[in-house]
């Protein structure tokens, strides 16, 4: 008999404020990639941010950050408990590449991945372990290349059409022009000198992108990142409702999406996938409900 799962899709933008090659990956401001600190905005921290991005990093034109639970079921039957439930990343996670020395590139992982997902009345989360058998990791220095990529992305390519279905963004060039018309009507209103400042650094960046189409200002906008690996270290359940589904904390959980659509000038890009987590044998049946 097949085991019993309970299968939790989700959706939504993220934020990483990091630099990009040729610049180092510790690079503060941004000098030589297509990512930039502005002017007044704090320094890059290359942290994954899932939720509401704090508000001296948030920039005008920017789509509504926050990942969340679109459906949670277990065979064909909701469980409503879970929709709508918001999907964090704890412990300030990363892209861990380093300019390739620890990956190459598009096959870096996340580190620390400890995935939650919480609504009133319900929790689950889980950590990823990569080389360790108990509750933490080793530096991911330490971890060889083989089995940092067994967690990293599995592929990296272009998808205009699932970036479509996911954003809406059907033209990613007509969507830079329609950026940089809204940015110089912006600067057209705006006084205060240091955010005209970051207004016009974002202008001249988005030019670059539309004299050069083939430029990553552009072309990243329909690239994804696949990933798919399993979550074996700690977990942590509550609420009455996955009490009685009884997950089974013991057996590896599986985390499949990918993070694409990337838009440079906003620093977001959109993360889509499935947690699934098997059900204990003394699961209540919920199909039957």
């Amino acid at each position: 008999m097949p085991t019993r799962e309970l299968t939790c899709e989700f959706g939504g933008w993220f934020m990483c404020r990091l630099a990009t090659d040729p610049d180092p990956t510790d690079e503060p401001r941004g000098v030589s990639g297509s990512t930039f600190a502005l002017a007044g905005e704090p320094d890059l921290d290359r942290i994954i941010v899932l939720g509401d991005p704090r508000p001296e990093v948030r920039r005008s034109h920017m789509p509504p950050v926050g990942v969340t639970v679109t459906r949670a079921a277990v065979g064909a039957v909701d469980v409503p408990e879970l929709t709508g439930a918001r999907v964090d990343l704890l412990g300030d996670p990363v892209f861990e590449n380093r300019n390739t020395v620890l990956t190459f590139a598009g096959r870096e992982p996340i580190v620390p991945f400890h995935l939650r997902i919480s609504a009133p009345g319900a929790r689950i989360e889980r950590r990823m372990l990569m080389w360790s058998d108990g509750p933490e990791d080793p530096p991911v220095h330490l971890i060889p290349r083989a089995q940092l990529e067994k967690f990293g992305g599995r592929v990296f390519r272009t998808d205009p059409d699932l970036i479509r279905s996911a954003t809406g963004i059907a033209d990613p060039l007509l969507d830079r022009e329609e950026r940089h018309r809204r940015l110089v009507e912006d600067l057209e209103r705006e006084t205060d000198p240091v955010r005209r400042a970051g207004t016009e650094k974002r202008v001249r960046e988005l030019e670059i992108g539309l004299a050069q189409p083939a430029d990553e200002r552009v072309v990243n906008m329909t690239a994804i990142e696949e990933f798919r690996f399993p979550l074996t270290g700690e977990a942590d359940v509550e609420g009455e409702a996955l009490t009685d589904l009884a997950p089974d904390t013991r057996a590896p959980w599986t985390v499949d999406f990918w993070m694409g659509g990337w838009d440079p000038d906003v620093m977001c890009g959109y993360f889509k996938g499935s947690l699934t987590v098997p059900l204990r044998e003394d699961a209540d049946g919920r199909e039957e409900r």
